[in-house]
């Protein structure tokens, strides 16, 4: 279309395009290799979560109504289970979702929005969607530096960003760092706490921001994923927990039927299956060893993780090297986009396929 940059918003010029892992569809087209093992988008390895695909199952007929536009089964499952107030929730279209709504309910424009240089790019994405200006926080080696995020503070600051654990790190921030943080950002200024890897966490040492909701801090708000712990990337089902009253403006802009029947549906059923739930974890917790055992082998450097995912330094070019490991039908995620040129970050799966990524890794690492 002719003259289209001087059409359309003018915040989204700004925007780099996401750029998703390839899927194994692609791969098995590109490169005509079977049996391939995706370890980039840390998805569950055991897949769906049996209840949840059990009612879908039984009850995908019902796909074919409109859904209730507040998800009120879910919402209210999810408040029960995490002892909270019902209409202190809203549900999206994954997290995803509740990253957009929170930016077009919050910002206006020439609002600055406080992002750490090395996190998930979706916050910029939708900041800059709304016209609002990116406050760019610099890291301190490889973790969110907190103190370098309050002396940004500006009276323009309309929202921060945090990542815990942050994607692609890895890395956690513990409970009395983030109490000591909040204590000293001003209640104007939105902290928003994106919880979708804390299934993982030391939950010891994880913030009890639920309680902080229940306290009624009113500038703290949570996002939270079905995709990860119980297997509903494909589904799409986040949500976000914070004061009902941001609640309440947030569902005047969220798309009405965000969420569908079948994905609240298979929420609802994956709420219950706690047998799901912790074999997930302890897969994760055992097979994350093996990583460190592995990586420590081999002299790679890693960061400790508290996801389900490990940042490994593969001491050459990434691209080269995750393109290098498609040939052995493993896709696993450079991280060049996010500032890394020589680290990869894979998704922990089941022991099996473990074992296959290091196999493939020394296969590429001795092509360089």
């Amino acid at each position: 279309m002719k003259n289209i940059e001087d059409r359309v918003n003018k915040g989204i010029l700004g925007i780099k395009p996401y750029v998703p892992g390839k899927t194994v569809y692609e791969v098995a087209r590109e490169r005509g290799v079977n049996n391939i093992i995706k370890l980039a988008s840390n998805e569950n390895p055991f897949g769906m979560a049996g209840k949840a695909k059990d009612r879908l199952s039984r009850d995908a007929a019902a796909g074919f109504a409109y859904p209730e536009v507040t998800t009120e089964k879910f919402r209210t499952r999810l408040a029960e289970k995490l002892g909270i107030a019902a209409n202190a929730i809203i549900t999206g279209n994954g997290g995803d979702g509740i990253i957009y709504a929170l930016a077009m309910t919050l910002l206006n424009e020439g609002d600055e929005a406080i992002i750490p240089e090395i996190t998930f790019p979706y916050y910029e994405i939708a900041v800059r969607m709304m016209r609002g200006n990116v406050v760019s926080s610099a890291m301190k080696e490889y973790a969110i530096d907190l103190e370098d995020i309050l002396q940004k503070i500006t009276p323009k600051t309309k929202m921060i960003w945090l990542c815990n654990p942050n994607n692609p790190t890895g890395l956690q921030i513990n409970k009395e760092e983030i109490n000591r943080f909040l204590d000293r950002v001003p209640e104007q200024v939105f902290v928003i706490h994106d919880e979708v890897y804390a299934d993982f966490a030391d939950l010891q040492a994880f913030p009890d921001t639920l309680e902080m909701i229940r306290s009624r801090r009113e500038n703290l708000f949570l996002i939270r994923s079905c995709s990860k712990i119980y297997g509903l990337a494909g589904v799409r089902l986040g949500y976000g927990i914070g004061d009902p009253d941001l609640v309440s403006m947030m569902y005047r802009v969220r798309p009405p039927f965000d969420v569908s029947v079948l994905a609240e549906l298979a929420g609802v059923a994956a709420l219950e299956d706690d047998e799901f739930y912790n074999k997930t974890l302890e897969l994760t917790r055992s097979e994350k060893e093996y990583y460190y055992q592995e990586c420590a082998t081999r002299k790679l450097f890693y960061l400790p993780s508290a996801t389900n995912f490990i940042l490994i330094d593969v001491k050459s070019d990434c691209m080269a090297i995750a393109d290098a490991m498609l040939d052995s039908g493993v896709i696993v995620r450079p991280c060049a986009n996010y500032g890394l040129p020589s680290f990869i970050r894979v998704t922990i799966g089941i022991h099996e396929q473990n074992v296959r990524f290091f196999t493939a890794l020394d296969r590429a690492l001795k092509q360089q």
